[in-house]
């Protein structure tokens, strides 16, 4: 009998502290162990973004300690395209050109400036730039700009996205008279000897006859030429540019109660 009690106390003893272990375990140690999962997890969180930051850190000190040659290359690429047509500055660089080949520019004609589009993304033809008779018409913007690489590849939103606000190409018609050689020296170095981007679309070569100098078209000799060449220039507006404010308008003075505004005001 005795043995029998002792077995149900032994039992009960075990069967408690069963219930004590599992208590403990969903109100003490699980939350704990939940608890540290958690800041371990915040912990791998913090760590991988101080890990980014830090590489973020070290470009940008990278990038700073390069921004001298950032800036002489923003030089070059703004005398190629610079913030605004400066077509004065272009006619020296042509005369220049015309001068080392021995060939004299009879016209130079400028088109209207028109915003370079990408080609999947234009709706409508650009306007075509004005050019001497007999001149090859130029392509529109798009056209020239996919030839030169600037437009994107023509795949909708990325193709547009690509171009940067505000790009522009300007038409250009330049007609000069010379031997064969030097006219082809001179379209030659338009190209590749001036500090200023010059995209050509099209050429027109007329041979000329034996001429006297008349309205401004030099001599000419059986073997000379005309060409007309066709092209377009580019213009990128600096947007990083602080603008001015815009100047507040000054308030009129308010209408005093029982004043004939129109009375002549008194004086000596």
């Amino acid at each position: 009998m005795a043995g029998a009690k002792k077995g149900s106390w032994i039992g009960a003893t075990v069967f408690g502290s069963l219930v004590i272990v599992v208590g403990s375990w969903f109100l003490l140690i699980n939350p704990t162990l939940s608890a540290a999962s958690e800041v371990r997890t915040q912990t791998a969180q913090v760590t991988s973004q101080n890990d980014a930051l830090a590489a973020k850190v070290a470009k940008l000190k990278a990038d700073f300690a390069k921004l001298d040659d950032y800036k002489s290359q923003l030089a070059a690429i703004r005398k190629q395209v610079p913030t605004t047509a400066q077509l004065s500055d272009y006619l020296r660089q042509l005369d220049t050109i015309a001068t080392a080949h021995s060939v004299t520019v009879t016209a130079v004609a400028p088109g209207v400036p028109t915003a370079v589009v990408a080609q999947a993304a234009a709706q409508a033809p650009a306007p075509q730039p004005s050019t001497t008779a007999g001149a090859t018409p130029a392509p529109t913007p798009s056209a020239a700009a996919g030839a030169a690489g600037a437009a994107a590849p023509a795949s909708g939103a990325a193709a547009a996205s690509a171009i940067p606000p505000g790009f522009t190409a300007v038409p250009l018609s330049v007609t000069v008279i010379g031997s064969y050689d030097n006219t082809l020296a001179f379209l030659s170095d338009l190209q590749t000897a001036t500090p200023r981007l010059f995209l050509v679309s099209g050429f027109t070569a007329t041979g000329q006859q034996d001429a006297a100098a008349t309205g401004g078209k030099p001599k000419t000799s059986v073997g000379d030429q005309q060409l007309v060449i066709s092209g377009f220039l580019y213009v990128l507006p600096d947007t990083s540019a602080a603008k001015p404010s815009p100047t507040a308008t000054p308030a009129l003075p308010a209408p005093v109660p029982g004043k004939n505004p129109l009375n002549p005001v008194g004086g000596k």
